[in-house]
């Protein structure tokens, strides 16, 4: 089962339109509070020879967190994100992306990410968000 995207957020260039890859990145939920996603990013996301850049990295972060509160209901926007880059995420392998609801405080959710290739973790995340509905 997909996640349902919000109307408001349907022509979102990261993750309603092919960027990373060839395809619309779908995530899935795994658990509650928890989605997942597999991708092979192409070259349009490298930033060194066959690394993606990191900012889109941190873009990938977002989008699996942001859809992560989709899952759970909840519309939301980016108030604070952290990235962490633990080894180069490459371009042209199957990589995991992960995004885990780790609580809500009123308006303000938090959430954690993770970006592996095989068994290792490339990029770790951190956020916060805030509804907006």
């Amino acid at each position: 089962m997909s996640v349902q995207i919000p109307r408001n957020h349907a022509q979102c260039v990261i993750c309603q339109q092919p960027f990373f890859t060839d395809h619309v990145i779908e995530f899935q939920p795994t658990a509650q509070g928890v989605v997942r996603a597999e991708i092979v990013a192409t070259s349009q996301v490298q930033g060194y020879v066959g690394v993606m850049q990191g900012g889109l990295v941190t873009a990938l972060h977002d989008s699996a967190m942001l859809h992560c509160l989709f899952a759970d209901g909840v519309t939301a926007m980016t108030a604070k994100l952290e990235t962490r880059f633990h080894h180069p995420v490459p371009i042209g392998e199957t990589l995991i992306v992960e995004a885990k609801h780790l609580m809500s405080k009123r308006n303000v959710h938090y959430l954690q990410s993770e970006v592996r290739c095989g068994e290792t973790l490339c990029s770790s995340a951190k956020s916060q968000f805030i509804s907006i509905s």
